[in-house]
């Protein structure tokens, strides 16, 4: 039987170098029709999708959000924050389900880029600050979309971390940080997923346009392995020659047949783009259209009732309780309650942009509220588009006699948040902070309702008495509000991303959003977490904190790691009177860096679900990347050797139970230029370089000069020799010998402890 990759080969014999040429571009494939090219071509239709189809009625409308109606399901944010790979290939496969209905081929997501600011105007659309979380909850977001047969695009490769001047901006980040964070968020998805897609970001890296970046492009198609079609932004192929003899395959949303038939003619005839360069780029969109074509024949109705209860288990799975003193929270049905603000009857449940839906069935959050409870009073408290009408304050407080608690629901206006422009800062309109302030001055307990994408600051944070930050929490965010605050429904969910103090504690503030050309990523490997752990920094709320109506216990009976280092192994607790949900989270921090400090890890998470009073037996898997570092000399991902700190708990900064172990080999690869110092660090690295130096008398003098009590001897006199300058001091050094001794100390690792393995 012939392969699609075999009918792709036998189709572009048959095509004209500008027949090749137009199917480089999206706007061939979904508007014009190509059957005359071949008639087993036909269109192929992208449609953006994060947080639900966004499935224009038509083409090119210019009213992005004249789309058909479909499920609006919590924003990437929201479901983040449920911290659950299963539920995530689950929403990919209800949004895969509702594509097929709507005969979309790929949807264009997920968005993984990282939250490198609070700022970012795009958080809500995007994961967590971290790679690992971001990575396998993409991972299974993508494997549950394509089980459908739908495609999905990854999104945006790479370092898209800011709207402002996305366009153009040049992103100035070192090779260590570029790999350990932003391109690690990519590499599981890119290698487990096996998306049909990726698109390429706007931003240029280190000088070059992503759509056209050497660097990233080969090692995303080289390194990784990726065969699918790359995708551009809009509007975002600069260099289409080095683009496609890199790995691109597609314009989005492309050119007219003239243009780009003519760009590709005078790239082949000044031969800066070859005919086997544009033909690997052809036959990879080809093939994509073929295996669409083939998937179109699952096509079905889906049941929109499900699917909205289903967005609604998505919520409840995802909200965040921040604050629950006293146990104010759950509420009973006989309690009076007075509701406050705009956003109790006006819901803000997505963020703008490409992302927007248009929802199926809209919930409202006081009618939600209503439905469980009789005895709730409302009162508006503030206009979202008026900040001074302080005459609403005072009819809240005076709603509030003879009230048992007061539910105020804020959060920041549609406009703060979207796709194309950063936020100015983290806090929320001042009504809001002033109308919570005032309902706390009745003395009666205050609990906050937060409907955001991302980080705000909450000045009144110690004087109320609940917070739930709800996020984003698409068209049935509301009955999950409700169940959560009446107990119907127990929180689980965990911040993705650290809540600091205040803007400025962010390790990002002094580099963001840059200057009219670049922005340099002066805090490196540190954002997030990572920072906050490496300054001791107080933040409000700590990446993967959340709280829960019950209490979780952790127990070790044997050692916390195994000896592989592969996994940790304890026990879990339901300690309380509820069934709920725990995220035991596992950390390293490796301790013994010759370097600087190194960044805290999070190295695995498992969620679970416990009965009261229940116990189980918890296997986490460790993610070996935490285990390594990027080394740029050599360019590629090194074991780092030396004591670890490992740690589980149920927030970053939280360790219920605690390891140190020790992993052996070389850490840094060792060149004619280490100094003696950086290699005594490793394990037994001195009775290795007593070993080399058996022969060399002179080098074994300096090698025991690092030993002495004089530190002047021991640091400068011995430990800042390095192979090339012991050659000038020993003659029987050279460079043949020393090219031997680096060889054997890199391929072999520590030779004591290769021998001792043996």
């Amino acid at each position: 039987m012939t392969t699609n990759a075999q009918l792709a080969d036998e189709i572009i014999k048959q095509l004209t170098i500008d027949e090749k040429a137009q199917l480089l571009s999206q706007v061939i494939w979904e508007t014009t029709t190509i059957s005359h090219l071949n008639p087993h071509l036909s269109k192929f239709l992208l449609a953006d999708g994060p947080a639900g189809i966004r499935r224009l009625k038509e083409y090119f409308d210019d009213d992005i959000y004249n789309t058909k109606p479909s499920t609006a399901y919590p924003s990437p944010s929201t479901y983040a924050s449920s911290w659950d790979p299963n539920l995530l290939t689950q929403i990919g496969k209800h949004i895969g389900e509702e594509a097929l209905q709507e005969a979309v081929d790929t949807m264009l997501a997920p968005a993984i880029n990282l939250k490198r600011s609070p700022l970012g105007g795009r958080n809500f659309e995007y994961y967590s600050e971290d790679p690992y979380l971001t990575s396998t909850l993409a991972t299974h977001f993508i494997q549950g979309l394509q089980s459908t047969g739908v495609g999905a695009c990854l999104k945006h490769f790479a370092l898209n971390n800011q709207e402002t001047r996305r366009m153009n901006l040049n992103v100035e980040v070192d090779e260590q940080t570029l790999h350990e964070l932003y391109l690690r968020a990519f590499e599981k998805p890119v290698k487990a997923g096996k998306p049909k897609m990726v698109m390429t970001a706007y931003n240029q890296v280190n000088g070059d346009y992503c759509a056209s970046n050497p660097e990233l492009l080969d090692i995303l198609r080289r390194t990784w392995g990726f065969n699918g079609v790359v995708v551009t932004d809009c509007f975002a192929a600069h260099d289409l020659g080095q683009g496609i003899k890199h790995g691109l395959t597609l314009q989005m949303p492309g050119e007219s047949k003239e243009n780009i038939t003519n760009q590709i003619q005078q790239l082949i005839t000044t031969q800066r783009l070859k005919i086997t360069d544009l033909d690997h780029a052809v036959k990879r969109n080809i093939v994509f259209a073929l295996d669409a074509a083939g998937e179109r024949k699952h096509r079905k109705n889906y049941n929109r009732d499900a699917h909205h209860d289903f967005a609604r288990k998505v919520a409840e799975n995802s909200m965040v309780l921040l604050k629950n003193e006293d146990q104010v929270l759950p509420f009973t049905t006989n309690q009076h309650l007075l509701v406050v603000g705009e956003l109790a009857t006006h819901p803000r449940f997505q963020g703008g942009g490409s992302s927007h839906v248009n929802p199926y069935h809209l919930e409202q959050p006081l009618a939600e509220l209503k439905k469980i409870n009789q005895h709730i009073t409302f009162a508006k408290g503030y206009q979202i588009d008026n900040l001074h009408q302080t005459e609403l304050v005072q009819q809240a407080i005076d709603a509030s006699a003879n009230q048992d608690a007061i539910v105020v629901f804020a959060g920041l206006p549609d406009l703060i948040e979207s796709e194309g422009y950063d936020r100015d800062n983290l806090d929320l309109p001042i009504n809001q902070n002033q109308l919570i302030q005032a309902m706390v001055a009745t003395k009666k307990p205050v609990i906050v309702v937060l409907a955001t994408g991302s980080v705000v600051t909450m000045p009144w944070q110690h004087s109320v008495n609940g917070i739930l930050e709800s996020y984003l929490g698409g068209e049935a965010g509301a009955s999950a509000i409700a169940n959560i605050l009446f107990g119907k429904v127990n929180p689980s969910g965990k911040l993705a991303e650290t809540f600091p103090k205040q803007l400025s504690d962010n390790p990002s503030y002094l580099n963001f959003p840059g200057n009219q050309h670049t922005v340099l990523y002066g805090e490196g490997r540190f954002i997030g977490y990572k920072y906050y752990a490496a300054t001791n920094k107080n933040v409000a709320f700590p990446f993967g904190f959340g709280l829960s109506y019950t209490t979780f216990s952790y127990q070790t009976t044997k050692p916390l790691v195994n000896p592989t280092h592969t996994q940790v192994t304890f026990q879990l607790t339901n300690t309380g009177s509820l069934g709920g949900q725990a995220v035991a989270q596992v950390y390293t921090h490796f301790l013994d860096t010759t370097v600087g400090q190194e960044p805290l890890q999070l190295a695995g998470f498992q969620k679970v679900y416990l009965k009261p009073q229940q116990t189980k037996a918890i296997v986490i898997d460790l993610d070996q990347r935490v285990f390594q570092t990027f080394d740029t000399t050599t360019h590629q991902w090194i074991t780092n050797a030396g004591t670890y700190h490992i740690y589980v708990g149920n927030a970053s900064d939280d360790s219920q139970l605690a390891a140190e172990i020790s992993i052996y080999g070389v850490t840094t690869p060792v060149t004619a230029n280490s100094n003696l110092s950086d290699m005594l660090q490793q394990p037994t690295m001195k009775a290795t370089l007593q070993l080399l130096f058996k022969k060399h008398p002179k080098s074994a003098e300096f090698l025991a000069l690092t030993q002495d009590k004089d530190p002047l001897k021991a640091r400068s006199m011995g430990g800042l020799m390095t192979f090339n300058t012991l050659k000038r001091v020993d003659p029987t050094l050279n460079d043949h010998v020393i090219n031997t001794m680096v060889q054997t100390i890199n391929q072999k690792g520590d030779l004591i402890h290769a021998n001792h393995s043996k």
